[in-house]
């Protein structure tokens, strides 16, 4: 009895701190206005793509009743790609630091975007934090009265995704070994193989580059 309530009680605070990332992610997009459309880079289509794919395994989830999937796959996208990654290659441009209005544009577009479709994917899991943070956001409508998204068919940019994990965990070690902070400037090059992302990886770890 002891070790079940051990383990439930585990999975309650990975629920609640879980849901205090969403939040937290919630109330930095609010400083935001919502944005219809935008001429997206490749960081924002590549985080797109990823969204892609978890709409793909979330809805195979619920189709067959199986709200575990979901729930396991919105919680690794969310905390460990869209936020760890993605909204930290993308701050300075959502802020216009550095980057053009139509850069920006794009960085605050699909920062929504990718927020409003892990609300309605979450709905049915979690139904009251997000039908707050949906009236919040979004619209005075019930999140529920949405459909679940559909794939919008974006171009594959996934296999991107461990090398920007690997090179930002370089990054963010190397300025820990040196006992920089994460605001701190280092001389490191982007690798050729993100060079797309380049401008947004410089931005995001103030780097020095040749």
């Amino acid at each position: 009895m002891v070790m079940i309530l051990d383990a439930l009680n585990k999975k309650l605070n990975q629920t609640k701190k879980f849901l205090s990332k969403l939040w937290n992610v919630s109330r930095f997009l609010s400083s935001f206005p919502v944005i219809s459309s935008a001429n997206l880079t490749d960081a924002d289509e590549w985080i797109l793509s990823e969204l892609d794919k978890l709409v793909l395994e979330c809805k195979e989830g619920y189709a067959k009743y199986n709200f575990f999937t979901p729930a396991i796959t919105l919680r690794e996208f969310t905390w460990n790609i869209f936020a760890a990654h993605y909204i930290e290659m993308v701050k300075a441009r959502a802020y216009g630091i550095g980057f053009n209005d139509e850069e920006k544009n794009s960085a605050i577009y699909t920062l929504h975007k990718v927020l409003s479709t892990i609300l309605k994917l979450l709905a049915p899991i979690t139904p009251f934090i997000t039908e707050y943070l949906w009236q919040a956001l979004y619209s005075q409508d019930s999140i529920h009265k949405e459909k679940i998204p559909d794939s919008e068919g974006m171009k594959d940019l996934t296999h991107f995704t461990q090398q920007i994990i690997e090179f930002n965990s370089k990054i963010w070690n190397e300025k820990k070994q040196k006992n920089l902070s994460l605001k701190d400037s280092v001389e490191i090059n982007v690798p050729e193989n993100l060079r797309q992302f380049k401008k947004d990886l410089i931005a995001m770890h103030n780097l020095k580059t040749d």
